[in-house]
């Protein structure tokens, strides 16, 4: 795609360049992060500090509403049914925050908003210390005898001119309600706000299981750490934040927090997912880097058409040449340019030409010089054959010679071993050879050499290896069988060549040694056994077999 030099440099230096770009956006973007964790905790934390105002603004709204009705004439005259309509009209006043308000008199004679009697025989709002130099109460969520679901009383006390409590105003407050202004607090994507009491209780989240079941903890929670540094924090600091890691779901999490006024050691906390507080930097290099890579590719589809423009011609005169080099006939076009290309295509074509014609005259000469060569060869390969036989086989019976034989029964050995078969040596010996010799001459001698060589080859299997092992001496190496199993046949060859028509001589006799070869047992040892049954056949009257 990219043949000229200009176009990879300039395709080397768009890669460069993408490359500087996209390691100075993640540099940048590597610094920024924690820039930007600091002002997303500086705002979360603001935020946590708003809404903790608003709500103990909430809860001062209450307190103060309380506080209008202590001067009212039915509550300082314990009008009962005076103080029914006016516990209604706070609730009502209340716009839906109440679901119910309370009076208990100094006799603890308790009266809600419905008109409803009971008798406080364990006070909510204790006597005396309880109420001394505080205008208002406001508890912790409790379970009340007349809401079924926990609450959180808001209440004020009722003194005499001698500042002695004579009473208790209270509004029940539903834990839905905080809820409710929790859940319309305006926080980031995937944030969300919850509420714990003094007591470290959660009192307000958004999973409803860990609602008045969930108490924060100062020991470190596996499925949690890191969090319980942060619950530590809320008791030596107004407002912080900290960092956890939520290890069922693999998500790190931030979490602010801020106490509220008018509710002492309550805290409300703001937790944001870390990847959320990322996500607006993570889309803007993420659409850096692939509008970075679009201009790149655009870049380079760009470099590559005008490249192939300029280089057409170049890889065209390539391509001839390429095919004049590999076919016979000059395939070369001429391009018609005046400029550089064009004088060289030409120079090309005129030299394909004159090398075309010497090609064909030089494999001609080849040709011919390879049929010379070819017939050459032949003749030698030919006359290694005869050679090969004549340095392997015995001139006068054509059996192998012991050199021969040392190497076959080297490679025999080896099957041998290798398939664990068994092997036998016969060594044979032709009796009273020298007398033949003597008496009749060395021609009648080489004769019974050779009726006793073609005897052997044409008694025994083509697989045995028959050699003359010099003089009147032949060894037969026998493949997969032993001595005890060829010994009759060994005999009967003896009995057969000793009734042969041999004249002038009277008649020929042998005698022979046969050993099998035992495990691991080696050459030499294995020969001089069966040589020593050969020398026990001739010193027990030869014309024998004798096995070791």
């Amino acid at each position: 795609m990219f043949y000229s030099i200009k176009a990879k440099v300039i395709t080397l230096f768009s890669f460069v360049m993408i490359a500087f770009t996209s390691m100075l956006l993640i540099v940048i973007y590597i610094n920024e992060r924690d820039h930007l964790l600091d002002l997303e905790l500086e705002k979360s934390t603001e935020i946590s500090k708003m809404h903790a105002r608003l709500l103990g603004q909430e809860f001062a709204q209450y307190v103060a509403m309380l506080q209008m009705l202590c001067d009212n004439p039915q509550i300082k005259l314990n009008n009962k049914s005076g103080i029914v309509g006016q516990l209604q009209k706070l609730v009502n006043v209340g716009k839906g925050d109440f679901i119910n308000a309370t009076y208990v008199d100094k006799d603890l004679n308790m009266i809600d908003a419905a008109g409803n009697n009971h008798k406080v025989t364990s006070p909510l709002f204790l006597q005396g210390e309880q109420w001394a130099n505080k205008a208002f109460n406001i508890t912790v969520p409790i379970y009340s005898l007349l809401e079924k679901d926990p609450v959180i009383m808001v209440a004020i006390p009722l003194v005499d001119a001698e500042k002695k409590w004579i009473g208790t105003l209270a509004v029940a407050v539903s834990l839905a309600v905080i809820s409710e202004k929790l859940s319309a607090i305006k926080l980031g994507k995937g944030s969300y706000a919850w509420l714990a009491d003094s007591n470290d209780r959660v009192i307000s989240h958004p999973n409803k299981s860990l609602v008045m079941n969930k108490i924060l903890s100062y020991t470190e929670d596996i499925n949690f750490p890191g969090f319980d540094q942060i619950v530590r924090q809320t008791k030596l600091q107004k407002a912080g934040y900290g960092r956890y890691m939520d290890v069922k779901r693999n998500e790190a999490k931030i979490v602010t927090f801020s106490k509220i006024d008018n509710l002492p050691g309550w805290n409300l906390f703001v937790t944001t997912k870390e990847s959320d507080i990322f996500y607006n930097i993570d889309e803007i290099l993420y659409n850096v880097l692939m509008t970075s890579i679009i201009l790149m590719v655009v870049f380079l589809l760009l470099i590559s058409h005008l490249s192939n423009r300029i280089t057409k011609p170049i890889l065209q005169l390539t391509q001839d040449v390429k095919a004049s080099v590999r076919s016979k006939t000059n395939n070369l076009r001429i391009i018609a340019s005046n400029d550089e290309i064009g004088q060289l295509s030409q120079a090309f074509h005129y030299s394909f030409q004159k090398l075309h014609l010497h090609t064909i005259h030089l494999e001609k000469i080849v040709i011919h010089r390879t049929q010379e060569i070819s017939a050459k060869n032949l003749l030698l390969s030919e006359q290694n054959d005869k050679l090969e036989e004549l340095a392997s086989k015995d001139p006068l019976t054509q059996l192998y010679n012991r050199r021969a034989f040392s190497a076959l029964v080297d490679k025999e050995i080896s099957r041998t071993k290798r398939h664990h078969l068994a092997v036998t040596l016969v060594i044979i010996d032709i009796d009273h050879f020298k007398k033949i010799n003597d008496r009749f001459g060395h021609n009648v001698g080489d004769d019974i050499l050779c009726r006793l060589a073609h005897e052997l080859s044409v008694n025994t299997r083509k697989e045995n290896i028959i050699c003359r092992w010099g003089g009147e001496e032949f060894v037969i190496l026998m493949p997969e069988t032993t001595s005890d199993l060829i010994v009759k046949h060994m005999e009967r060859i003896r009995e057969k060549i000793s009734q042969l028509d041999v004249a002038p001589v009277d008649k020929l006799t042998f005698s022979a040694g046969m050993a099998t070869m035992r495990v691991d047992e080696p050459f030499k040892e294995w020969f001089q056994r069966a040589d020593s049954a050969l020398y026990k056949a001739k010193q027990s009257g030869r014309n024998r077999i004798v096995q070791n």
